[in-house]
């Protein structure tokens, strides 16, 4: 299953996947490579995990990849873009919105209990 599983962005934030058996496309700069996006939409990954950086750059392929019968596209914090709090990193809580926006698409409101 894990070769199914591709995880996209820096090395300090994907490389412990690569033990588990997932497919890694390391970004510089938060750029893919024309052979990285040529091989995202050829191979049959059933699962992508993207960090945060590369969500935010490369939103409007992503999300024409999951609205296909494609992968599911699932966002990661991004170790290096970490917003830091009382001496821990913490998201930009980017995954946590698209979360909440895929919610309201498929039932029509926000269940998330957010008070925003």
């Amino acid at each position: 299953m894990a070769e199914r599983i591709a995880v996209i962005g820096n090395l300090d934030s994907v490389s412990y996947f690569k033990i588990l058996g997932c497919t890694i496309f390391e970004t510089k700069d938060g750029k893919l490579s024309d052979e990285y996006i040529t091989r995202l939409k050829q191979d049959r990954f059933e699962i992508i995990f993207v960090t945060e950086e590369i969500f935010l750059k490369y939103r409007d392929f992503l999300r024409s990849e999951m609205d296909k019968d494609g992968p599911v596209v699932t966002i990661i914090p991004d170790i290096r873009g970490a917003v830091w709090k009382e001496g821990k990193p913490s998201s930009r809580g980017v995954s946590l919105d698209e979360t909440r926006q895929a919610v309201i698409r498929a039932v029509g409101q926000d269940i998330s209990g957010s008070e925003e």
